[in-house]
């Protein structure tokens, strides 16, 4: 009679462990989420140094918003969502995601979100970054034209428990856009938004170098002027039909009126008889052979007049 009554505990305490189980991994993992209010201390990595409240751009928020969508942060009004991109603490429903991509100071509500933008006067001045706000009910972050002229568009938000962060479609002629008249909404542009471009360069004053450079440039080079060619040199050769006679002069292996320098002369430096001689040599040439017995210039030592007479 005793042993169910001892097994009874033990089979309790399976059942209780089962539902424990089943329990636990039936709650989503709310990673970095705390239960209680906390006002955001830093923008993140995304913020790039930026303080909460502070100027922030297009890009960062959109940039921002697709990270919880990454993320997929889950949706809720008690906790608050910290992470080392968006920095935080931001809230996890509709206004606490769109306080997170502007980066504002807390986690504002739909009611309160009005307080630091201005309203657009109409829907088709919507940009990426911007909000549509119904101050009653709901509030989603604008991620900007799809096509603009059919009215497409494309947004971010937080709707409801057991649905995370996400990214949607809609098209701003509908009756309802994100479950709510379309009429309740008001278009908003955050006011610290910014387009963060960096200045032009100044350009650098010019040198005395670089402001004589011009007129320096108008006066021809001496690379550019063609230079005078040198008027050439009397020739020392004689014309043609006639044999010129050795310089005495001349230094010693070196050709009359050459510009080179002179090649080794041959034993007898003097052209056959008759030859014309031909122009002033300017390169170096093989050496000519011996002219045979009898042939070449007459001698240079001097004749007296008598003999020149009987030599005829």
């Amino acid at each position: 009679m005793q042993r169910p009554f001892l097994r009874r505990p033990k089979a309790l305490a399976a059942l209780a462990g089962l539902a424990m189980a089943v329990g636990l991994t039936g709650i989503p993992a709310q990673a970095q989420s705390t239960p209680h209010y906390e006002r955001p201390m830093a923008t993140g990595t995304l913020g790039k140094g930026a303080a909460p409240g502070g100027p922030v751009t297009r890009e960062q928020i959109i940039a921002r918003a697709r990270h919880w969508v990454e993320r997929e942060v889950p949706y809720s009004q008690a906790r608050w969502w910290k992470d080392e991109a968006t920095g935080g603490s931001y809230r996890q429903d509709c206004s606490g995601f769109v306080s997170m991509a502007w980066q504002l100071r807390e986690s504002l509500t739909t009611a309160s979100l009005p307080s630091v933008a201005n309203r657009l006067p109409g829907f088709d001045q919507l940009e990426a970054g911007d909000a549509l706000d119904n101050p009653a009910a709901h509030a989603v972050l604008f991620g900007g034209w799809t096509d603009k002229a059919k009215g497409d568009f494309v947004y971010y938000s937080e709707s409801r428990a057991g649905r995370p962060a996400r990214k949607d479609t809609a098209n701003i002629h509908d009756n309802r856009i994100a479950g709510h008249p379309r009429t309740s909404y008001i278009p908003l542009r955050l006011k610290q938004l910014t387009t963060a471009q960096a200045p032009a360069p100044i350009p650098a004053r010019p040198t005395a170098r670089a402001q004589a450079a011009p007129t320096a440039a108008l006066a021809p080079s001496a690379s550019t002027v063609p230079k005078a060619k040198p008027k050439p040199k009397p020739s020392t050769t004689a014309a043609p039909g006639r044999i010129p006679m050795p310089s005495t002069t001349a230094a010693p292996g070196r050709t009359p009126g050459t510009t080179a320098p002179a090649v080794p002369a041959p034993s007898t430096t003097r052209p056959p008889a008759g030859a014309a001689p031909g122009p002033a040599v300017t390169a170096a040439r093989p050496a000519a052979p011996a002219p045979p017995p009898g042939d070449g210039c007459p001698s240079s030592r001097p004749v007296s007049f008598w003999a020149w007479i009987f030599s005829f």
